[in-house]
């Protein structure tokens, strides 16, 4: 049956377990056509019933076949849904890897919607519809089992059933383009409703103080939702027309059967009796077959769906999957870093800003503010100079060796940051074992012994103010000991005591021990605690100033 595989759900499958899918395949056959021997059995002994005779073989060959077709189709359902659920394992393993692998632009394009629906609702509906697909083509081995028992009794009964039943897969396969279609856009509409719904859950404290601004974000969910209603009505349309087209379509072959060919086939009402039994016997497994071609279109869909973003990504890809792990060491003994004529624009978008031409230089150990007003370039500079976002023209270098694509991960591992937009996790993640009273101590220097503890690996409270996350995060910054610091706005949400100590305290202390410190800042009274500032305007540095430079 190496036709499946022209089936996307079914090449999904095989690529990842091929013993599996053939295992499958096997006892799918063996199920659909014993299947097709107990209807063979059962009017055989019924015909035999009818004037008063019973076969002992018949009934042995009942009793026989019933359970191998149980054990065959157990054996099925149950290989196909174990290797269904290990493949999107495999498959949600692989994508994450890859997602990781990938650079910064291409997952903020892509959108946090895109990327969640592809990876829990699409293979959630995968997981769905594996056991209904299976179940349908081993009721398709039935329909193939009744036609051959339907062309030993009659030729002519056997061809006008088939030609009829093309008649109506041929139509069915029409419509099904329209479905498909229909399925496309509304797996699209899904992944917007996932991020108009972040925007309700994620800015619930935002606009539960502004009705104006609640009103029309649940106004934006509302029409998603009415969206992808609509797209999911002509879909239900279309399944149901399908439905009752491939019954109207068998009580037409029943018809002619029963009162056209009897005229110019046959005579003898027991060939009429097998035949419409033949014909009722497969009215269950084509309406199941046609259940599952539903599904196996919508498996497709969702897998597409998948397969696209997975090609997306492939091309972000920066780090080849098992590549060796960075040397942190390449760069850590750095002097000098500079920016060379450095320009960055965001592609596709309708503004003209650009970041650049930028020349730079932060010598280790060194505190560097970062200075200009809302939108001039500061936090895209901090992704420039940490390599989250590529130069599109210009370099960047430590001690004149220029950082690379070869190198640029390494080249990272220098850098420790708290964004503006930070995630705060829950563990230590890539620090190993630490001590756990080492880390209380830090809580405690940051005041947040009485809010937050470290126990089991992990801070037992995340649910904290901005100012104390950012505390809480630079604990983590603290114990991953990189040699350059990036804060973006750290002190914007501290109070008046932890504002004065991050200025008079924390930096002073991380250059005396010889840490780099880059930091953005709008608190122009601490200006003069660094070592250089730098002032961007729309872009462009229009200040360098340094220690002894005239104000």
């Amino acid at each position: 049956m190496k036709w499946l595989k022209s089936f996307g759900l079914f090449r999904f499958l095989a690529e990842r377990d091929e013993k599996s899918y053939r295992s499958m395949t096997l006892m799918i056959v063996i199920a659909g056509l014993s299947s097709g021997l107990l209807l063979g059995v059962v009017n055989h002994a019924a015909a035999m019933a009818a004037v008063g005779q019973v076969s002992l073989p018949v009934a042995l060959l009942f009793v026989v076949t019933l359970p191998v077709y149980i054990i065959a189709k157990r054996k099925a359902l149950v290989t196909a849904n174990l290797s269904a659920e290990s493949a999107i394992r495999d498959m949600r393993i692989a994508m994450s890897d890859k997602i990781r692998r990938s650079e910064l632009m291409f997952l903020e394009k892509a959108g946090r919607g895109e990327i969640y629906a592809r990876l829990t609702q699409d293979t959630t509906t995968i997981s769905q519809c594996v056991p209904i697909i299976f179940s349908g083509y081993q009721s398709a081995v039935v329909i193939i089992a009744s036609l051959i028992y339907m062309l030993v009794i009659s030729v002519q009964a056997f061809v006008v059933t088939v030609v009829l039943l093309a008649i109506g897969a041929f139509v069915y396969t029409i419509n099904q383009r329209q479905l498909r279609d229909g399925l496309q856009q509304a797996i699209a509409q899904e992944a917007e409703f996932f991020d108009s719904l972040s925007h309700l859950i994620d800015g619930f404290k935002e606009i539960k103080i502004n009705r104006a601004k609640n009103d029309e974000v649940f106004r934006r969910v509302e029409d998603v939702s009415r969206r992808t209603e609509s797209v999911m009505k002509q879909v239900s349309y279309g399944y149901v027309d399908h439905m009752v087209m491939s019954q109207t379509f068998f009580f037409l072959i029943l018809a002619v059967l029963i009162f056209l060919l009897p005229t110019t086939d046959y005579s003898q009402p027991e060939i009429v009796l097998k035949l419409t039994a033949a014909i009722l016997f497969m009215v269950s497994p084509l309406e199941g077959a046609l259940v599952a071609w539903h599904y196996q279109m919508k498996a497709d869909v969702a897998l597409g769906s998948i397969e696209r973003l997975e090609r997306l990504l492939d091309q972000s890809e920066h780090q080849e999957a098992g590549a060796p792990p960075p040397d942190p060491s390449r760069f850590a003994g750095f002097s000098t870093l500079r920016l060379q004529n450095g320009v960055f624009a965001y592609p596709e978008s309708e503004s003209n800003f650009q970041v650049g031409p930028l020349n730079l230089e932060i010598r280790r150990g060194t505190s560097t503010f970062v200075v200009g007003g809302n939108g001039c370039g500061k936090s895209t500079l901090l992704k420039l100079l940490t390599g989250l976002y590529p130069l599109q023209a210009g370099r960047i270098s430590l001690d004149d060796e220029p950082v690379t694509a070869e190198s640029i991960d390494a080249y990272r591992e220098l850098y420790t940051c708290i964004f503006s937009d930070f995630h705060l996790f829950d563990r230590l993640y890539g620090l190993g074992e630490r001590d756990p009273d080492e880390v209380r101590q830090l809580i405690a220097r940051m005041g947040l012994a009485d809010k937050v503890d470290y126990r089991d690996g992990r801070f037992t409270n995340l649910d904290l103010s901005t100012g104390q996350r950012k505390r809480l995060a630079l604990i983590t910054s603290f114990l991953e000991d990189k040699p350059i610091y990036v804060f973006d706005e750290w002190a914007a949400d501290q109070d008046v005591e932890f504002r004065a100590r991050f200025y008079d305290e924390i930096i002073p202390d991380l250059t005396g021990r010889g840490k780099t410190v880059i930091a953005v800042t709008h608190d122009d009274r601490w200006y003069d605690k660094c070592d250089q500032l730098l002032r961007l305007d729309y872009g462009k540095l229009s200040e360098v100033r340094r220690p002894g430079d005239k104000k």
